[in-house]
């Protein structure tokens, strides 16, 4: 019992973690149709925006969050703007191919700036919220862990109230429908990109600053990050919003469980070859649809 309960926690903490980092690919996907490789990297940047405002300019935990988001959401504009923009439109290019590798040389020019400005060693980072609660004599959960869940989830319902409720969000979901119809409806696709490369970063940041406590601010802290997420999104279908949310959380299950009744080591090789099969099976992924229209 002590086992499951465990596994069931550590199932909405990944999960939700996952869906946090995760979403904002799909969305990139959905709209531009480019396998955002910088993703990750983001992740890195948003711990490394919280803790310098913390050691540098002195500020709460809590609004290191807003750093995060913010560094993040101006560094997404920018990667659009180097890696994705002067290929639109491009006669004789693979978009998709391109960008793909547009996107992952920028995240390695990214890394390896942060390299040079602060180091390799592992900056620590404080929770969010001390303290822990003891669902039983053996199963315990920090509050921090707990927050990230909190906070992840409501990052979640904050998205799907934005896609569906505000003007940009509609826009952003018309032009991942169909393109062509959105444009023709004075829909300005190029400034939708922008939006969404921009938030898509932003929620991979404040990913950043609730993993940091647990993992520290390095270098390399996005490459875990964006593994998983790749396996989510591949799991889920490319572009598929409500795909991913359930991929995030069957991942995040079958991780755990791997990991609590069997070993931690395991838990990426099996997830590799629950992927496999998926795509065997379901060369789409679970929600994933053949046509353009994905969100």
């Amino acid at each position: 019992m002590n086992s499951l309960l465990q596994t069931l926690v550590s199932t909405l903490v990944q999960g939700s973690m996952l869906a946090l980092i995760s979403i904002g690919m799909t969305l990139v996907y959905g709209t531009l149709r480019v396998l955002n490789m910088a993703q990750g990297v983001m992740v890195m940047v948003g711990g490394f925006a919280a803790y310098s405002a913390v050691s540098t300019l002195g500020v709460s935990v809590w609004a290191s969050l807003l750093a995060a988001a913010g560094a993040t959401f101006v560094l997404g504009v920018v990667t659009y703007y180097l890696a994705v923009h002067p290929l639109l439109g491009r006669a004789g290019v693979d978009f998709e191919m391109t960008a793909f590798i547009t996107t992952f040389a920028i995240a390695t020019i990214v890394q390896n700036i942060v390299l040079l400005m602060y180091g390799p060693r592992q900056k620590p980072f404080e929770p969010l919220v001390d303290g822990r609660i003891d669902l039983t004599s053996e199963v315990s959960i920090t509050y921090h862990s707990l927050l990230m869940a909190v906070v992840a989830i409501a990052a979640l319902v904050g998205l799907g109230l934005f896609l569906s409720r505000s003007r940009y969000g509609l826009a952003i979901t018309a032009v991942a429908q169909n393109l062509d119809a959105a444009r023709l409806m004075g829909i300005p696709a190029r400034r939708v990109y922008v939006v969404t490369m921009g938030i898509a970063a932003a929620l991979a940041g404040v990913a950043g600053v609730l993993l940091a406590p647990l993992y520290f601010v390095y270098p390399n802290a996005g490459d875990l990050p964006m593994l998983q997420a790749l396996i989510v999104v591949i799991f889920a279908g490319l572009g598929s919003v409500k795909g991913t949310i359930y991929a995030s959380y069957i991942i995040g299950f079958l991780s755990s469980a791997v990991a609590i009744y069997w070993q931690s080591a395991y838990a990426l090789p099996f997830l590799y070859v629950v992927v496999l099969i998926v795509l065997v099976v379901r060369p789409n992924g679970i929600a994933g649809k053949p046509q353009e229209a994905r969100l």
